[in-house]
């Protein structure tokens, strides 16, 4: 049987000249790749370079970038040319180039050096990225980011407000303030008390607080011991706390607790409570006289 010779791909890429096949192999690569020589002239393109810079290879080899990119971006190229020729080291830049067809672009470049036998740097080799989609993906990222962080101080600055409209101190007299209690007292919202009712009495100075907890559906242990707190801490400014508006039930149900609130002033309600605190600040409140219409006297 007659053997048929094969020749392999291998035994081709052999028989090419060294520069065609250098050249055959940079046109290969799909980012644009060029090489220069210390003074900045274009040594070897690949058709990735041609089509960006919109000029074919035999009208670019020997010549320098001036003529075929602005001068601004020119300067930026050979500033970081000669960055890498002089000290031996690459170098990576982001740069915003115009190419041939006019469109602006933002450029990931690669610049290493290229030595001789004896080990001196006798130019660079170059190789670009076209990162727009990625740098317009990620400027619309952090556009977003951006806007999300200020819908997040909205809310925050929102929920904020309302803590402190869920929690209003009022100062009803000179030196008393009111807490009307509205809903559940939580472990959050009991905390948002005690901080509201201490920044409230700095504030005013105010030597009495009085604590209305009618609205407030029940009052447990976590609730007492919530309020108990707050009593001591308004204490420790110089404010007496009086708690008023509990009901039966509330006060039926403390008393299987096992919290002390002998230590806080009571009465029965808001009017009461209010004639204590002026009655200790030495006012003394007095019922207005009803105007006789008749003329008696």
């Amino acid at each position: 049987m007659r053997r048929v010779a094969m020749t392999s791909l291998a035994d081709d890429l052999f028989t090419w000249r060294r520069a065609e096949l250098l050249q055959r192999i940079i046109d290969s690569l799909p980012d644009p790749l060029f090489v220069k020589d210390r003074s900045h002239r274009w040594v070897a393109v690949n058709e990735g370079y041609c089509k960006l810079v919109g000029y074919p290879r035999d009208e670019l080899i020997g010549k320098d970038d001036r003529g075929f990119w602005p001068a601004e971006q020119v300067e930026v190229f050979w500033e970081h040319d000669d960055l890498v020729v002089n000290t031996g080291e690459p170098d990576e830049n982001q740069e915003v180039v115009t190419g041939g067809d006019h469109v602006e672009r933002t450029m990931w470049t690669r610049k290493y050096p290229m030595r001789d036998d004896a080990g001196q740097v006798v130019g660079l080799c170059g190789i670009i990225t076209d990162i727009t989609n990625m740098k317009g993906k990620l400027v619309a990222a952090e556009r977003l980011e951006a806007e999300n962080r200020a819908q997040l101080g909205i809310i925050e600055a929102q929920r904020t407000l309302l803590e402190k409209l869920a929690v209003p101190v009022v100062r009803i007299w000179q030196g008393v303030l009111l807490l009307p209690l509205v809903g559940a007292l939580n472990q959050e919202r009991a905390a948002q008390v005690t901080e509201s009712v201490l920044a409230a009495i700095s504030d005013a100075t105010a030597r009495f607080v009085i604590i209305d907890v009618t609205g407030v559906p029940l009052i447990d242990t976590m609730a007492a011991e919530a309020l108990l707190r707050t009593v001591q801490a308004a204490a420790l400014l110089g404010c007496e706390s009086v708690l008023v508006g509990m009901g039966p039930a509330a006060a039926q149900t403390l008393v299987g607790l096992d919290v002390d609130l002998g230590r806080i002033t009571t009465r029965g309600s808001l009017e009461r409570g209010l004639e204590y605190a002026l009655g200790r600040l030495s006012y003394r409140i007095v019922a207005a006289r009803r105007r006789d219409t008749s003329g008696k006297r």
